[in-house]
């Protein structure tokens, strides 16, 4: 069986970032088409673990360019509390100090890509639930995929937004991937606290990993909550993982201390495995990688989906940019010019968030002075200062 449409851009994967990729080519002209290997239920459900993420300003500006608004789905984050459970240093860094009002939104995942999948159908572009694209491959025009039923598409070019498993990564990019394993996991959950958050998301270095409490929004009966996620070495997580919650929340309040007064609830916990992942190339014959498949951070500072939206920001004026000039996109000397954007600070920050993690892990004594010398240093150099809070905003 085949499709008829030739499309300008073919996606597989409708996460939040490539459903972000699909609106902003859609809302460009481009024909579009995008598989999803989840079920249309699957992903209209609620996500019973509501894992969230830091949408920095800047992705929030991108998403807003798309008529999706993160302030109508989260909770601001105006200011960033750093500390080291370790020493004496700690960084504060607040949206103010850049002439902005806030440094991103805490949103639900699960209700930014519900908002991102409204936005495609009221556009007319309709997601291909339950097909995941398992063969690819292209000539010199053409990039030909099929699905698990034979149903063939073609179109310019292959748009792979799959995660960090993806098949078809390894199929078609066939490229060496950089792999680093943490030695962590990260917990995560809802809680209920005590004292308001007042938008400020804290982040607390600890010997077995950073713990980080993000202002999220209050309950159906305005009760104020957080969004933790708790990165901790693997015997730890586990032990942490087996507590029933009255003890976990007590560990909980121990590692992180009285600033929001006692956690009194908590939500599902899930834990994962941490690990850095970069592919040395994203392009290859005519199909990119964007997002986790092409890169995977550790979420100390929560920088992962913002990532995967520049992608999707940088690849959609490329291809613009290639089709105003009457180029074929999908050609490696036109996708090179993404790579080339793209691939530099997707690196560094995945080795300055593995740095990061390795550097305050430790209970050296002297490490811990050189921290708390840095930190201290970064406080009181305020061009240093205001880079780091440019930085965490994504401008």
């Amino acid at each position: 069986m085949s499709d008829s449409a030739n499309y300008d851009l073919i996606i597989s994967g409708a996460g939040m970032v490539g459903a972000s990729l699909a609106l902003a080519a859609q809302q460009a002209g481009l024909r579009v088409a995008v598989f999803e290997k989840r079920s249309n239920a699957a992903c209209a459900a609620a996500d019973p673990l509501d894992r969230a993420s830091l949408i920095a300003t800047g992705s929030g500006r991108f998403l807003a360019s798309l008529g999706i608004d993160p302030a109508l789905l989260g909770s601001a984050v105006e200011r960033m509390r750093v500390w080291d459970g370790e020493g004496s240093g700690s960084i504060h860094l607040d949206a103010e100090e850049s002439g902005e009002d806030r440094l991103g939104h805490i949103v639900e995942n699960r209700r930014l890509e519900q908002a991102l999948h409204a936005a495609l159908e009221g556009a007319g572009l309709h997601i291909h639930y339950g097909r995941e694209v398992t063969s690819a491959f292209a000539d010199s025009r053409t990039m030909y995929v099929a699905d698990a039923a034979g149903t063939e598409f073609h179109g310019t070019l292959l748009a792979i937004a799959e995660g960090r498993q993806s098949p078809l990564r390894k199929a078609l990019i066939q490229a060496p991937v950089f792999r680093e394993d943490y030695g962590q996991d990260a917990i995560t959950a809802t809680v209920w606290i005590e004292k308001s958050h007042r938008h400020i998301a804290y982040q607390r270095f600890l010997s077995t990993g950073p713990l980080a409490v993000l202002p999220f929004s209050d309950d159906a009966d305005g009760k104020a909550r957080a969004s933790i996620v708790w990165s901790a070495k693997h015997a730890r997580a586990r032990h942490l993982m087996a507590l029933d919650d009255t003890r976990f929340l007590h560990e909980l309040y121990q590692a992180f201390g009285p600033q929001l007064g006692h956690f009194q609830h908590i939500g599902r916990r899930s834990s994962y495995p941490l690990a850095a992942l970069h592919s040395s190339r994203y392009v290859g014959e005519r199909s990119v990688l964007l997002g986790d498949t092409a890169h995977g951070v550790h979420p100390l500072a929560g920088l992962g989906v913002n990532l995967g939206f520049r992608d999707a920001e940088q690849l959609i004026k490329v291809i613009t940019t290639a089709r105003r000039h009457h180029e074929d996109w999908g050609t490696a000397a036109v996708l090179r010019r993404y790579q080339s954007a793209r691939r530099p600070d997707n690196l560094v920050t995945v080795l300055t968030c593995g740095a990061l993690s390795h550097l305050f892990s430790n209970r050296s004594r002297g490490l811990a002075r050189l921290r708390d010398l840095g930190m201290l240093g970064t406080g009181m150099i305020a061009p240093v200062k205001r880079f780091l809070i440019r930085q965490a905003m994504g401008l």
